[in-house]
């Protein structure tokens, strides 16, 4: 099994590359299809032509396209994204000291949600047809319909400003203070994680009741097995489709994580793409954009491979 797996992880990579690829040369020819380009941003709208044209000399905005990009994928695979054209900050650094900001409030969203889902999801299959199922149902309809940016606003002004139970804004990482940190991450956290929440519970429970209807759960029943063992059996089968979606969601969640960051103040790599739009840093937000793909399609490549690992089809073919 594990000369088939190293197999398929090395196909799933040799896909990942190409994608990437595509994705960095993209985000990279269109920010330098923006009118004006950096060269303006830096300058300012009273530039010269003689200003305008001495500044991409200088930043190598005058050669071809394919040549500028081919320089700066050589500079990224070294760890350098280039230099903010704003505040002359190196891109590398600015993402490096918002990253795990961002990354813990995914965890956090990420672990609503699953604090949620399972459960939630559980009892409406077990209790079908009960009014638990009818809240579970009607949780996996309002957490997908409801905006996240809404709901932050809500939790904020009822905890935070009417009861004063959390803080309304910023953060405090949870390596330096754990009681802090959990209290600034909880209302991100729920308003993060309640889509999730609500997609898997509705997930888990469809699977669930199909994996309760299969026969062969009966036969396992006859040999007197208790109902906890064979809801066990069931669970490990009823997973294997959820553990994608789960997978899936995680990359939705960093990207959520950006509105999430704007709400509650909290100075991630979120904030930072939205500053970097704010003020035209092209060279800021390219940098970002490529992070968040890269994280993205690595989640995406994790999940293809625990799916690999849990469902013996896969294994077996």
């Amino acid at each position: 099994m594990a000369t088939r797996l190293q197999e398929y992880a090395v196909k799933r990579l040799l896909w990942a590359v190409p994608v990437l690829a595509l994705v960095s040369f993209i985000v990279f020819a269109l920010v330098r299809m923006v009118p004006g380009g950096p060269a303006l941003t830096m300058l300012g709208a009273d530039a010269s032509p003689e200003q305008l044209a001495a500044v991409r000399r200088e930043l190598g905005l005058n050669k071809p396209l394919l040549n500028q990009y081919a320089d700066y994928m050589v500079n990224v695979l070294q760890g350098d994204f280039g230099q903010s054209y704003v505040d002359n900050q190196a891109v590398t650094t600015a993402i490096t000291s918002r990253l795990p900001t961002t990354l813990f409030l995914t965890a956090a969203g990420f672990l609503v949600a699953l604090l949620v889902a399972i459960p939630a999801g559980t009892l409406s299959a077990v209790k079908r047809g009960t009014s638990w199922d009818s809240v579970g149902l009607t949780f996996g309809l309002l957490g997908v319909s409801i905006p996240n940016f809404w709901l932050g606003i809500v939790l904020l002004l009822l905890f935070g400003v009417q009861l004063g139970w959390l803080p309304v804004a910023g953060y405090v990482s949870p390596l330096d203070d754990p009681v802090a940190g959990i209290r600034y991450l909880l209302l991100p956290g729920i308003t993060l994680g309640t889509a999730m929440a609500a997609i898997v519970t509705r997930m888990l429970r469809s699977e669930l009741l199909e994996e309760l209807r299969q026969d062969y759960l009966d036969a396992i029943r006859m040999k007197g097995v208790s109902e906890t063992k064979v809801l066990t059996h069931a669970m490990k089968n009823a997973f294997i489709p959820v553990i994608t979606v789960i997978g899936m969601q995680f990359g939705y969640l960093l990207g959520g994580s950006i509105i999430i960051e704007v709400v509650f103040s909290i100075p991630g790599m979120g904030r930072l793409l939205i500053n970097a739009i704010n003020s035209r840093d092209y060279i800021m937000l390219q940098g970002l954009v490529l992070v968040y793909t890269t994280f993205f399609v690595v989640v995406n490549l994790a999940v293809d491979m625990t799916y690999f690992y849990l469902n013996p089809k896969l294994r077996d073919s």
